[in-house]
């Protein structure tokens, strides 16, 4: 059993990143970098969030990476930074200075995410839901409906997906007042960030990496699980099930931890034996 969740995070940190060769910092997007908005267009990064970011992306010992369910022209259209790396439908597309992968068994299943999304639009009408066509993901989003409704919402959703469930094209995840539907395919944020993690160490194999994790529902879990082994995850409001390490306060504690990356991190950068990898 994980130790009891602590927001005692500084020193830890501070000791990590200052041992590190190479810095791999990995922020969800929604819920972490921003509130967590009402609709998929509200975006508010604070001006101190942005200016951390900034700075991070400039150093030659750190590797950003923002995780989102976003596409991958929303993400970088709401977050636009150089050097940064996008992880993008949940991970199942990654682009970045040093990495471009795109999963194609989760590509063969776009028409599915297609007709799913296509059929809660077209027979769910309920009030206030926004559905979302991401390409290789989707949602429904319910963050504006009456507390009243959702749990009929929820059921009639998942009954009106469950023959793609049934056919395996298609998985329902819950995310935070969002129903997620993804591709029925091995996958998910963690694998992600382990293949990212592991695409550095091939780049740099000389170089101590630490990878820092910032997350904030349910879908981080699968990645807590394999920072822990490499790194420090961070979950964004304290919970009793969770495989984070520590907790941040709430979302505006997040450029606590940007200026510990900032102000420890080294400024010379590691080693190279690669040059990319395209994955």
């Amino acid at each position: 059993m994980p130790p009891r969740l602590t927001n005692n995070y500084t020193n830890e940190t501070k000791s990590q990143i200052k041992q590190a060769g190479l810095v791999l910092l990995i922020c969800d997007f929604d819920g972490a970098l921003v509130p967590l908005p009402q609709t998929p267009e509200e975006v508010h990064m604070a001006e101190t969030v942005h200016d951390h970011l900034e700075n991070i992306c400039q150093i030659e010992s750190v590797r950003f990476g923002v995780i989102s369910a976003r596409a991958p022209l929303d993400l970088k259209e709401k977050i636009p930074l150089p050097n940064c790396h996008y992880l993008c439908n949940h991970g199942l597309e990654i682009s970045g200075p040093e990495v471009n992968f795109h999963h194609a068994s989760a590509e063969k299943l776009r028409d599915a995410i297609h007709d799913a999304a296509n059929t809660l639009r077209v027979q769910l009408r309920v009030d206030r839901t926004i559905i979302e066509d991401r390409g290789l993901t989707a949602a429904l989003n319910y963050r504006n409906v009456l507390e009243s409704q959702v749990s009929s919402l929820l059921a009639k959703a998942k009954n009106l997906l469950a023959s793609g469930v049934s056919a395996r094209k298609i998985r329902i995840e819950e995310g935070r007042r969002s129903l997620e539907i993804v591709p029925a395919v091995d996958w998910d944020r963690g694998k992600a960030v382990k293949m990212l993690c592991q695409n550095f160490k091939a780049i740099h194999p000389d170089t101590q990496i630490v990878l820092l994790y910032v997350g904030a529902e349910a879908m981080d879990e699968p990645a807590f699980k394999y920072t822990r082994q490499v790194g420090i995850p961070y979950r964004v409001t304290q919970t009793r099930e969770t495989s984070a390490r520590y907790y941040l306060k709430m979302q505006t504690e997040i450029s606590r931890l940007l200026r510990l990356v900032r102000e420890n991190a080294k400024t010379k950068a590691p080693p190279k034996r690669m040059e990319r990898m395209v994955l």
